[in-house]
C-alpha cells in the first residue's frame, strides 16, 4: 500500500514538473528533453520502468540538483553584495523551493547505487525511508518559508534566513549523500 501510494506521489509530481517545465523561453529542445526524463521518472514510480529509465532519473535528479545548486550560489552572491539584486533573489528562492515537494519523488526505489551507475545517492534514502522523508519534508518547509522572507522584500530578513536554509540543505547531505569523489 505504502509504495501505492509514493508510487501516486512520484507520478503526480512528474505531471507537475512537466507541466513546469513546458512553458520554456523558446527552449524546446530543454523542454523536450526535460518532458522525456518526467516520464521515465513516472514509468518507474509506477512500476513499469525499464533498466534504461533509472538512468534517464538518475540523471534528471543530477541536473535538478544542479539547477538547485546554482540558484544557492547565486542567492548567496546576491546576499553578500552591496546592493542585491532582490528580483534575483526572489527568483531563485522560488526555484529552491519549487523543487522541494518533488525531491522524494526522485528517488524512486531502485534508482541507487544498486543499478551499478554513479551515484552520490546512499542507500540510506531507501533503506531508512522514513528518516529521508523527513529530512525532505523539513527541507521543503525551510526553503518555503525562506521564499517567503525573499517575496517580503527584507534584504536583513533574507540574509538572517539563509543559514537555516542551507542549514536544511547539509542535513541531507550528510545523511543520504556520499562525497564526489566515490
Amino acid at each position: 500500500m505504502k509504495d501505492r501510494i509514493f508510487g501516486g506521489l512520484a507520478v503526480a509530481a512528474v505531471i507537475v514538473t512537466a507541466a513546469c517545465n513546458a512553458g520554456g523561453e523558446g527552449n524546446e529542445t530543454a523542454t523536450e528533453t526535460n518532458v522525456q526524463q518526467n516520464q521515465a521518472v513516472g514509468n518507474v514510480a509506477g512500476g513499469g520502468g525499464a533498466k534504461q529509465d533509472h538512468a534517464a532519473i538518475m540523471h534528471a535528479r543530477h541536473e535538478h540538483y544542479e539547477e538547485m545548486g546554482r540558484a544557492m550560489k547565486a542567492l548567496s552572491g546576491e546576499l553578500k553584495a552591496g546592493s542585491p539584486d532582490l528580483a534575483a533573489i526572489q527568483r531563485h528562492a522560488a526555484l529552491i523551493a519549487g523543487n522541494g515537494p518533488r525531491i522524494p519523488s526522485w528517488f524512486p526505489e531502485g534508482s541507487g547505487p544498486e543499478t551499478g551507475r554513479k551515484t552520490r545517492a546512499k542507500a540510506e534514502i531507501w533503506t531508512d525511508a522514513a528518516g529521508f522523508r523527513a529530512s525532505a519534508q523539513r527541507f521543503e518547509q525551510v526553503s518555503a518559508e525562506f521564499a517567503r522572507t525573499a517575496q517580503g522584500g527584507d534584504v536583513a530578513a533574507i540574509r538572517a534566513a539563509l543559514p537555516a536554509l542551507k542549514g536544511s540543505c547539509s542535513n541531507c547531505h550528510e545523511r543520504f549523500r556520499g562525497p564526489e569523489n566515490d
